[in-house]
């Protein structure tokens, strides 16, 4: 076996490593998006069953609950944004390893691998960070919302109260 050809072998693991690990990614932030809403729909359950002895005023009516329910859920939201941005940070970098490497198929051993698999993976991969940006926006949108969570049984006692 030639130097060319060991190379070659070498480039074809490595790509198929970075492919590997881009959907690992895919799903480390899918998982964190699980696990994050399922911690705060636990906090909104626990903050329905507990009663709490403080109230605060609402519009005149005196509701009991406690704030630290809602404070734990930002923390776990806040917490799993960041773990979603850093898997997301990691996608990007084997994407962009990936385009390397396809790109010292072309330069070094002459194997279009755009015109092979039929699309510039330079390009498609051009958006870098943001090539995700629909599902990221859509883990946000579930994150940030399930902030909310807790507050709802303070909405149903306001109703009770009321």
């Amino acid at each position: 076996m030639t130097k060319n050809e060991e190379e070659l072998k070498v480039i074809y693991s490595a790509l198929d490593d970075q492919r590997r690990l881009i959907a690992a990614g895919k799903v480390q932030r899918w998982d964190v998006v699980k696990w994050g809403v399922t911690v705060n729909v636990a906090l909104a359950t626990a903050t329905a069953l507990i009663q709490f002895k403080g109230a605060f005023d609402l519009c005149g009516l005196a509701v009991p609950f406690s704030f630290i329910p809602v404070i734990l859920a930002v923390t776990v939201a806040v917490v799993s944004l960041v773990l979603v941005l850093y898997y997301n940070k990691s996608a990007t970098d084997a994407r962009n390893d990936a385009t390397h490497l396809v790109n010292q198929m072309k330069d070094k051993h002459e194997i279009d691998y755009s015109r092979i698999v039929g699309k510039d993976l330079a390009s498609h991969y051009s958006k870098g960070f943001f090539y995700d940006w629909p599902e990221l926006l859509l883990f946000a949108v579930i994150l940030v919302g399930s902030v909310l969570l807790p507050l709802v049984p303070a909405l149903f006692r306001v109703h009770v109260a009321g």
